[in-house]
């Protein structure tokens, strides 16, 4: 298996490429493949690795090569959903699984599966490659949490929307991917909608964390005006022929050399 180094950003699914019957790189055995990448993943959780292990499975079938089949995402799904029912047990009824997504994401980024290509709801193993490992995402325990929650006044860090209205979720500051750690000051409550929209800014990014809105919303989050207030920046521009933006931080310059900020 080729490690390869890790890039910027989170990692993007690959392209679709064209299907191969048989033939396989180096002339891997499929079985032995799949072993190998089984005995070295690092999630924390049992039942994720045998989902991981049932994804590959699905992704490579028996008889085919590499790249293999186009599968498509409610395949997975079912792959997932005949796993669990068979280790189903008790009287309650059976749940279908819902986070078939968020483990090929985990799959692909923290067990470093890097050869799995998308487009739309399609799925394919493109290659074997496997790359660099990443630290397994915890979650905060309960008075951690609450210590994050209070120093956010419990509100999304972004937004300010507060629960019941949103969801918080747990998000790191800096992605683990851009070398964010799991200490308490890398951590933030988000909403669905914010952390969503933040993990499609992060996609591919190569911006510095350290001085980015959506790492650190209350240094750097965009300040907003009054309608009023634009406008009659804009009228100003318009009259002196100048940048809004020059104009209105001559106004915050001006202001602070007259009442200057103690300290």
């Amino acid at each position: 298996m080729s490690l390869t180094p890790k890039g910027k950003g989170r990692q993007k699914f690959l392209s679709l490429a064209p299907i191969s019957s048989q033939a396989t790189p180096n002339q891997i055995v499929r079985e032995e493949w799949l072993d190998q990448v089984a005995q070295k993943f690092i999630s924390p959780s049992q039942a994720n690795r045998a989902y991981y292990r049932v994804l590959l499975e699905t992704l490579w079938p028996p008889g085919h090569g590499i790249p293999g089949p186009h599968i498509k995402q409610d395949q997975l799904r079912d792959a997932i959903d005949q796993f669990r029912q068979g280790q189903h047990q008790g009287h309650t009824p059976y749940k279908p699984y819902v986070d078939v997504f968020r483990r090929l994401r985990e799959l692909q980024g923290e067990e470093g599966i890097k050869g799995i290509g998308r487009e739309g709801q399609t799925f394919q193993l493109v290659s074997l490659e496997v790359g660099p490992k990443r630290i397994p995402r915890i979650k905060l325990t309960d008075a951690d949490w609450t210590a994050v929650l209070e120093q956010y006044s419990h509100q999304c860090a972004v937004c300010q929307r507060q629960e019941p209205e949103i969801r918080l979720q747990q998000d790191h500051k800096v992605p683990r991917v851009r070398g964010g750690g799991n200490q308490l000051d890398n951590w933030q409550p988000l909403c669905d909608e914010c952390n969503n929209f933040k993990s499609t800014a992060c996609r591919g990014c190569s911006l510095a964390c350290e001085t980015c809105c959506w790492a650190f919303p209350d240094r750097y989050a965009p300040i907003q005006l009054s309608a009023v207030n634009i406008q009659r920046i804009r009228q100003l521009s318009r009259i002196q022929r100048n940048s809004p933006v020059l104009i209105l931080n001559q106004i915050v310059d001006d202001y602070f050399q007259r009442r200057p900020i103690d300290g």
